[in-house]
């Protein structure tokens, strides 16, 4: 459990941030705040999106954690960010350590928020290290620019943890951002040549088959909403 963890490091008050509204990065927040945590920041988009939708993402946990699915049991309530990071950073003191909050804009969903330490970076979800990104909630060609943005920031921080995954590089960073930006420019010239089946892109592009599909059908909707 993530908080015996923290708990063998320290035994501070402590405070959340949900880097972003996926059920995997908030669902236990019932759990700290059984702990006496009561400062659960997050950005404006992540909130809004865990308030407005965040019960629909029970059923993601299906008869894995059967009672949070269920709504039924022990530390299953969703409890909701009340600390709101907007365009500008936020320095959050940690006990003669400062963190940095902050928002590179939309990617891997719309509130992706970072932490900067004076030693590490989280990065949350905008990057993942041992299996492909996740594009349902995402604007990958804003994704990619995120990633460039981070490549740009790591001369700042010896460490770069990524939501899922091992510690990461900054040729890993540059790595994935290039190969967005690549799997960008195809897919969007595949949506040109047949608006009918953009699909034919898939085996082309740098994904699994099902991240594919979410790939493309992101990029449409962003041309349909220009």
């Amino acid at each position: 459990m993530i908080l015996d963890a923290v708990r063998e490091k320290t035994k501070l008050p402590l405070i959340v941030v949900n880097t972003h509204a996926h059920y995997d990065h908030f669902f236990g927040n019932a759990v700290f705040a059984e702990a006496g945590v009561t400062e659960f920041w997050a950005h404006q988009n992540c909130a809004n999106e865990i308030n407005e939708r965040g019960d629909m993402q029970r059923r993601r946990v299906g008869t894995i954690e059967p009672e949070m699915a269920a709504g039924e049991g022990d530390n299953v309530d969703l409890v909701m960010p009340n600390a709101i990071v907007r365009d500008q950073p936020v320095l959050v003191d940690l006990g003669g350590t400062v963190a940095t909050l902050f928002y590179l804009g939309r990617g891997h969903t719309d509130g992706d928020l970072l932490v900067g330490t004076p030693s590490t970076l989280f990065v949350g979800d905008l990057v993942e290290q041992g299996a492909h990104p996740s594009f349902e909630d995402s604007y990958p060609e804003e994704w990619a620019d995120a990633l460039l943005h981070i490549s740009a920031l790591r001369h700042r921080y010896e460490f770069l943890i990524p939501g899922h995954g091992q510690p990461c590089s900054d040729q890993f960073v540059k790595t994935m951002a290039s190969t967005m930006t690549t799997a960008v420019r195809q897919a969007r010239q595949s949506i040109r040549d047949t608006p009918s089946d953009a699909t034919k892109a898939i085996p082309v592009l740098p994904y699994g088959p099902e991240q594919s599909r979410w790939f493309i059908k992101r990029l449409q909707e962003a041309c349909s909403n220009r």
